[in-house]
Parts: C-alpha cells; structure tokens; sequence
C-alpha cells in the first residue's frame, strides 16, 4: 500500500511538471518577437550575427529580424501588427524624424511601462545627455538612444591646399564676379584660411570658383557637391543651411526670410558654375558623392560620419574598398559659418549666422503591443551595451550615444583617420546642441515643396527670362509660389 501511494504521488508529481510544461509551452511566443529595422547589408549582417545570435543564446529566446525601406512605412507596419491576435513586433529602431509622431499615435511604449522607473532612469543616465533627452516626448522617456547622426564638410586635402596656394591668380576675377552681384566684391580684408574649420559661406564660393576655373586631370569642371535627387536627402541639405542661418522651425515651415537667404546662395552657387551639374541632370544620391569622389569630379561635400567611412574604406577589407583617388588625402572639418549674400557698405555680411546643423539618429523604441516590452527593453540595452556598441561604431561609423565611450574616445577608437572622423563629428554634435528638423508628420511633404522650390528658383531659374535673382525677389517667389503649397499641407499647424 505504501508503494501504491508512493508511485499514485510521483505519477502526480510527474503530471504537474508536464502540465507545468506545457503551460510554458503555449507561451513561448512571449520569448520570442521581430525587431524592425533598416540597416546597410553589411551592417544588417553584423547586427544578426554578433548581437541577435548572441542574445539569443544568452536569453534563451528567439528574435528575429524584419525590415523597413522607408521611414513611414515604420507605423503602416505597427499599425497592421497591432491588429493581428497575436502581435509580432517586440522592438524598432526609429529615426529620429519620427519619434514624436508614433509617441504621440500611441504606437511606442514608454520605457516606464516596460520597466520600473528607477530602473529606467538609471540606465538612460548611461547616455549622452542628448540623445537620450531627444527620447523623451513630453517628459517621458520613450526611446533606448542607438545612434546619433549629423553632416560635417568632407574636402580633398591637396586640392585645398592647391586652392590656396592659387587664390592670389584668382582674386580679381572673384572679386569683379561678386561685385556684379552683391554690390561690393569679397568682404573687407578677405583672406582664404588654409584650415576650412575657419571658413563661411564667402570661402566656399572662392574655393568652388578657383577649382571651377583650374583643370585638373585635363578637364574643367565644378568641383563641389550636395545631393540633387527629389528626396528626403537633398531636403536635409538645403534645410541645415537654413538652420545654420539662424532659421527656427516656424522660419522653415513658412518659407520665411532665412529660407530664402539659404535658397539664394544655392541660386549663386549654380548661376556661377560652382556646383557639379551632376548634383540635378543625374541625379546624385548619396553614393553618386561617393563614384564623384572617386572619379575627382568632387572636392568638397557634405557628408555623414558612415558616409566618411564609407569614402574612406578598409585597406585590409575588400567589401569597402576605398573611394579616394590618394587614401591620405580625406580631410574634414566643421561646416562652415552661415553669412548673408549681402555685404554693408564696408564689406561686412549683414548678418551671420551658425555652425550649427541638424542632429538626427536613430532610437530604439517598444511598441505598445510588444509580445514582451521587458524582454525587448533587456534587448535595447544589449544592443547599445559598451562593449556592443564600441564594436558596431568602429566598424560602421556611428557617432557612439554613450558616456563611457563619447568621454575616452582616444581610448575606444584608433587615432589617425577613425578617431579624426568621430572626433570631428562629435564636435559638430555638439555645437549643434538641440538643432533638428520640424518633427511634425508632415515633415515629407514640405521636404518636398523644399525641393521643388530649389529647382524652380535656383536649378531651373533663368535669370535672361525672369530678371536677376535678387533677395528680396527670392522672398517674393517663395511667398506666392511655394507658401500657398505650404498651407495646403500644414493648414491650421502653419502657424503653430
């Protein structure tokens, strides 16, 4: 009898564990979930193979990876997900442009909701005081920061030197070209600095003038470049000029005087031959730029931090080659000073503007209907981890968010060209400070009327026909053509 009732309890013992089993069982779908990204090939591989397996294996769970083109299609996609019986999508890497948009359509979970507060804002103190407070919408930390991202001037070295070295040949030309436009010629007591961190908007006129007048490799051409696509990259480069003019954002949506003065300089850029032509006929991208830098068709743009790793390449790694005619010869620097076309009556710009640019990036973000917000939470901070994320930004370019790395850089990252290139971007975050674009959902529709503007008035504009673009015409144009566009799309938020 006793072994009777000791095999009925091991045979009750035995039940409860399957069933125990089999509760676990019917939710394992809580360990697993889709994290949304957009990444290089490249970078996508390392991502699945150094910090998804990894954790995977650590964590005993099973995420997998799903990817977005386009930065809009990030709520279509939390949107379809969150109807399913069973939601998928646990994490997503948001870019910056978006953030308040999907916090404010309730699809992103606050970080308090995943884990307790104090848990939270013990690790975001980890980050860079910018980007995590960029996370934050209305005071509550929604994002995890991954990276932050912002535009520095790219320029060959030699042929900076060269110009330099040549100004002198040049200087009277320059001076009687300008004159003709701006009523004086170069600013009083005009020199050209050998080091571009001390340049303004007047010093990269002279420099795209003497190389657009010099041949080099037997041709004659303009020798400096943005993107020119209709896309959201060409409207970034138009709208950090106006910021660095000193245009808020309420400037911007309105089309208003430090937009035009921005729109001017690209008009006299192009009427002066001094962009490559390349930049609209073909049109370029971003890795148009970098084929132009290739084939020395470009000697100054602007580019992101990847973007200079990118140009740069890996002498030791044959899938990133370098783009450099002379690997030794990528030089960089903060972008140059924002100054107005006009000069006073003795020679002095009638107002200056900033360095500062734009500062965008990409943040983690936990949707509402994450199948586990903790689980993705822990993920978000594996991923952004030191020894991750030193790792990712050495071989990727990123600008790091994190304290430990962003305060011992020369610790973390080689000198020489890597530590130039972090060096160099990370300053330029930080004299942008809190610089972004409009964070409102409409933002891609005035991007576009930006780049529709800029071909009208300063591609397609021809001033035999239509009269010298002047400012005070630009500011005209803008207002009866592109304005009543611009109302359309933001309607009673114009003026917010």
């Amino acid at each position: 009898m006793k072994h009777c009732w000791l095999s009925v309890m091991v045979a009750f013992c035995l039940a409860l564990v399957i069933g125990m089993t089999g509760c676990a069982g019917s939710k394992k779908t809580k360990q697993e979930f889709t994290v949304l990204i957009r990444m290089m090939p490249a970078q996508q591989r390392f991502f699945e193979q150094e910090i998804v397996a990894k954790f995977n294996k650590e964590h005993n769970c099973k995420i997998t990876v799903a990817s977005f083109a386009d930065q809009w299609d990030i709520e279509r996609f939390l949107k379809l997900d969150a109807a399913k019986k069973t939601p998928e999508i646990g994490l997503v890497k948001v870019p910056f442009e978006v953030t308040r948009v999907l916090a404010d359509k309730g699809y992103i979970l606050p970080l308090t909701k995943a884990v307790d507060s104090a848990r939270a804002m013990m690790d975001l103190a980890e980050y860079h005081q910018l980007a995590s407070g960029l996370g934050y919408i209305d005071n509550i930390p929604y994002y995890i920061p991954r990276k932050l991202e912002t535009r520095i001037l790219f320029y060959r070295k030699s042929m900076v030197a060269d110009a330099v070295a040549k100004f002198d040949k040049h200087k009277k030309r320059i001076n009687d070209e300008l004159k003709k436009q701006n009523g004086f010629g170069l600013p009083a007591d005009y020199t050209l600095e050998s080091d571009p961190n001390q340049w303004d908007f007047y010093d990269l006129y002279v420099v795209g003038s003497i190389w657009a007048n010099e041949e080099y490799n037997g041709v004659k051409m303009a020798r400096i470049a943005h993107r020119g696509a209709r896309y959201e990259g060409t409207a970034l480069d138009i709208v950090d000029k106006a910021l660095q003019m000193g245009a808020n954002h309420q400037d911007i949506l309105s089309f208003g005087d430090k937009m035009a003065e921005t729109l001017l300089w690209e008009n006299i850029f192009i009427r002066n031959g001094l962009y490559n032509a390349g930049m609209w006929q073909d049109p370029w991208r971003g890795a148009n730029l970098y084929n132009g830098i290739k084939d020395g068709k470009i000697f100054l743009t602007y580019l992101q931090q990847i973007d200079c790793f990118n140009v740069h390449g890996w002498p030791d790694d044959p899938g990133m080659p370098t783009y450099l005619p002379d690997i030794n010869d990528m030089g960089l620097a903060a972008v140059p000073k924002a100054v107005s076309f006009e000069l006073d009556k003795k020679g002095k710009s009638v107002f200056e503007g900033t360095r500062s640019t734009s500062t965008g990036g990409w943040w983690w973000g936990i949707p509402k209907t994450s199948p586990n917000a903790q689980l993705a939470y822990e993920f978000a901070r594996y991923i952004t981890s030191k020894g991750n994320q030193a790792l990712e930004c050495s071989k990727f370019g990123m600008i790091p968010v994190r304290k430990d790395i962003l305060l011992n850089l020369p610790e973390v990252f080689p000198q020489g060209w890597v530590g130039d290139i972090f060096k160099t971007s990370v300053d330029q975050v930080t004299t942008n400070a809190l610089t972004t674009v409009p964070l409102i959902k409409e933002y891609p529709q005035v991007a576009q009327n930006v780049i529709d503007a800029w071909y009208a008035l300063c591609v397609e504009y021809d001033q035999k026909k239509s009269g010298e673009m002047t400012i005070a015409v630009m500011k005209g144009k803008l207002q009866k053509d592109f304005l009543p566009k611009e109302k359309q799309i933001l309607g009673n938020d114009l003026h917010k």
